[in-house]
């Protein structure tokens, strides 16, 4: 390699093996070295997360997560892990012709692995690649990071509607949650109008499709499918085009099924799928006054409005 690690690159190194000791190995993974680097609050790699409107203790903590007990399998994960993405940064050195290998290279190169665990956590957070090359390619450490830039916020609001007609059955299934009920809503997936409302609300807010499109009910793959894992996939899409859920409100218009015991339920399993807290999440249920299909006990429909943000990196 024809470059060299510049101090700030040498100290996130080092703060790796820390990480990595004090989690009983020799050698660090990529999830210390993304940890290592978060643990300096005016280095690099805070400075660009700041730039992003991203606190970054709520990476640390998705990091911690990950090598705590939920993390296992990020336990295991291999230190050439962290050699590629240190290789990686080299190349992006050379690429921008300079001689010296930046935290912010190494954060980079962290984007563009999204196979290792501290590409994953970058994804999760809605940290795209696209917005980490937009920031400036030499940051320094010890920045203010007004200095560098502003994050502007941006928000966006999508609608979604979902309708189910009641046929016999076990059960209704709302808001990834089993009403006991001598009916069920019919359709291609377990039916869940809550689901899909909040799916197609999120997907519309940072328009890149609808339910229909990415889960077609001519798939067979898609029969009888649980909608919490189509709406987990539906977050995906949305934080990797840049945009972040950050809270739903669902009115739920039926005769049948009353929902106010289920509701806590719902909103809990909406809001683990959406990466939010409960509190940002509302599910209210209203009756259609006896008037029309809903009236009848027909069916159900269900109303979603999402709200998504992301930042725009403004230079000063």
């Amino acid at each position: 390699m024809g470059v060299r690690f510049g101090s700030g690159a040498r100290k996130a190194i080092d703060a790796a093996m820390v990480e990595a000791e004090r989690h009983g190995l020799d050698l660090p993974n990529s999830l210390h070295l993304l940890l290592g680097m978060l643990r300096s609050p005016r280095g690099a790699a805070s400075q660009m997360l700041a730039m992003l409107g991203m606190p970054v203790d709520l990476l640390v903590r998705a990091v911690e997560s990950r090598l705590s007990g939920a993390g296992a399998a990020a336990m295991a994960e291999s230190e050439d892990a962290a050699e590629a993405i240190l290789r990686a940064a080299g190349e992006e050195a050379e690429r921008r012709g300079g001689g010296v290998v930046t935290e912010g290279d190494i954060m980079r190169a962290m984007g563009h692995s999204p196979f290792s665990g501290a590409g994953r956590v970058l994804i999760e957070a809605g940290i795209s690649t696209e917005r980490l090359d937009q920031l400036p390619a030499e940051i320094s450490a010890d920045a203010t990071p007004a200095a560098n830039a502003r994050p502007g916020l941006r928000v966006r609001t999508g609608i979604g509607y979902d309708s189910h007609r009641l046929g016999p059955g076990d059960g209704v299934v709302l808001g990834g949650v089993l009403i006991p009920a001598q009916q069920r809503l019919v359709g291609h997936s377990d039916g869940d109008a809550v689901a899909h409302a909040v799916t197609d609300a999120i997907l519309g807010g940072a328009g890149v499709g609808d339910i229909g499109e990415m889960f077609a009910d001519t798939d067979a793959a898609n029969k009888g499918r649980d909608s919490i894992e189509m709406l987990h996939i539906a977050v995906e899409r949305v934080r990797l085009s840049g945009w972040t859920p950050s809270q739903v409100d669902v009115t739920v218009i039926a005769e049948y099924p009353r929902i106010g015991p289920y509701r806590a339920s719902m909103r809990e399993r909406l809001a683990h799928a959406l990466g939010v807290g409960v509190a940002d999440v509302m599910v209210k249920g209203k009756s259609n006054e006896g008037m029309g299909w809903i009236g009848r006990g027909e069916g159900i429909a269900v109303i979603a409005v999402a709200t998504l943000t992301t930042f725009d990196v403004e230079r000063r």
